[in-house]
């Protein structure tokens, strides 16, 4: 019984921070992007690069956490 409840809860718990790693990554990459359309001040090329690599990291590390925490 105790040893299901810990599994409940570790499942939850993967689910939960692949969802916010996802909607995360989806956030940066949006806010990154209208950032160097607003404002071009910066190096547009180093600044999509850096984000879309961040935003990427962070959607596959939300994707990894959802898959690891499917009931089975």
């Amino acid at each position: 019984m105790q040893y299901d409840r810990k599994m409940t809860k570790r499942i939850r718990v993967l689910r939960e921070i692949g969802k916010v790693a996802v909607n995360f990554g989806s956030l940066t990459f949006a806010s990154l992007v209208l950032g160097t359309i607003i404002r071009g001040d910066y190096d547009r090329l180093m600044l999509l690069l850096v984000g879309g690599g961040l935003s990427a990291v962070l959607i596959i590390c939300g994707i990894t956490c959802l898959t690891l925490g499917e009931e089975k």
